[in-house]
């Protein structure tokens, strides 16, 4: 009898270009539709194309917000441990070795993809989703207030807390009773409580099972999840997390592909 796995051809980087952008694309999709059907909407914290202060926030945030990422990995590669060497040789792994055989610009489509459809799914529907079960009703971290003060860089959140605690004739940011940490914790305990709280950890831990490369980047893009999470809790703006997932995706393939390609001119020469 023939080996079946013989059989198969290997995947080109085209065909796993387009898995790659079809299945992450059709997280989005997935959340949405379930936004539509059992709620929340995953797309009420996302600035629309006319608010552009919130999207010109949400993108630059959002790009500094990718750094705290990059350092924690840079700090994670420098531990002398089995882990962590398995996980610097996912290279190695075929799928990856095909992926990074890719240009820059399928590379950041693909990170595109991640970004949009994972933080949708797993942030914009599935965090609140489960507070809201939880809860018994829907949890929002938009102000019930519309035409409150809030900065022009957030929907809501803890952000938006601290604005509107402002005294009227404030002359600095620091006079927010909301920056104090009893102002923090009354407000994490009014308008967060258990419910969202839980939410906020059951849909990391689910994040970081949904990508089981190896045991230790589960616990790595579990901790990501709640570092997300936080980024939406503290502002309401799931651009923020939306740009620095993508952006720090298309970093760390950008990286792995260029380390990749230069090992390889260096075999080419020495043979």
């Amino acid at each position: 009898m023939p080996d079946s796995e013989s059989d198969e051809e290997p995947q080109t980087a085209d065909s796993l270009f387009q898995t790659a952008v079809v299945v992450e694309a059709g997280l989005g999709l997935l959340a949405v539709v379930l936004g539509y059907l059992f709620g929340p909407d995953p797309r009420q914290w996302i600035p629309v194309l006319d608010e552009v202060p919130s999207l010109a926030g949400g993108l630059g945030l959002g790009i500094l917000a990718t750094f705290p990422l990059l350092l924690l990995m840079a700090i994670i590669r420098r531990i002398n441990h089995p882990a962590v060497q398995e996980l610097d040789q996912l290279a190695e792994h075929p799928m990856m070795s095909v992926m990074l055989k890719m240009g820059p610009l399928e590379l950041l489509a693909i990170s595109l993809c991640a970004g949009v459809g994972e933080e949708l799914l797993f942030r914009g529907w599935l965090m609140p989703a489960i507070a809201g079960l939880l809860h018994g009703d829907a949890v929002s971290l938009l102000p019930s207030n519309t035409e409150s003060v809030r900065p022009w860089w957030a929907f809501g959140g803890y952000a938006a807390e601290v604005f509107a605690s402002l005294p009227a004739n404030a002359s600095s940011i620091r006079e927010s009773a909301a920056l104090t940490w009893s102002g923090f914790s009354a407000w994490w305990t009014n308008s967060i409580g258990w419910e969202l709280t839980l939410g906020w950890i059951a849909s990391s831990i689910a994040f970081g099972f949904v990508h089981p490369i190896s045991k230790l980047y589960v616990v790595v893009t579990g901790i990501m999840g709640l570092y997300f999470g936080a980024l939406l809790i503290l502002t309401g703006n799931l651009l923020i997390p939306i740009v620095a997932h993508a952006l720090y995706d298309a970093i760390q393939l950008w990286a792995a592909s260029a380390e990749a390609q230069s090992e390889q001119r260096s075999i080419k020469q020495t043979a």
